[in-house]
This record gives C-alpha cells, sequence and structure tokens, in this order.
C-alpha cells in the first residue's frame, strides 16, 4: 500500500528527487541542498540487497544524469 503514491512516498512506478520532499523518492534535506554537500534519504522501501549497488545506482541517477 506505501508503493501506491497515495501517501506520504512515490508510486513504485515513478523515480524522483527534491528539497525536503517528503513525498519523493529520494529526499534532500534543505541544509544539504544549500551547502551542496551531506547525505541524500532514500524514502523507498527497503529489500536485501547490496548497499553498494544501491548507492552506486543513486549517484548515477541523482548526480550524474543530465
Amino acid at each position: 500500500r506505501r508503493l501506491t503514491g497515495h501517501h506520504e512516498t512515490s508510486s513504485i512506478h515513478d523515480f524522483s528527487a527534491g528539497v525536503a520532499n517528503r513525498g519523493c523518492s529520494i529526499r534532500i534535506p534543505r541544509q544539504v541542498a544549500e551547502e551542496r554537500k551531506g547525505y541524500l534519504e532514500d524514502r523507498r522501501p527497503s529489500s536485501n540487497c547490496d548497499p553498494y549497488s544501491v548507492t552506486e545506482a543513486i549517484v548515477r541517477t541523482v548526480c550524474l544524469e543530465e
């Protein structure tokens, strides 16, 4: 039910990132956006996966794609 996009998370079919937006897949805290350094909050439900592979995918999607 959390993955429908009707609650405080985005739909499983959409990926989004935003500053201080709790409805996005990846939330970027306001202070992190202002200082351009810090951490990202992955708001998607967790599963059993390699954290290094997940981090690579997040960085590739959020930081490297234009």
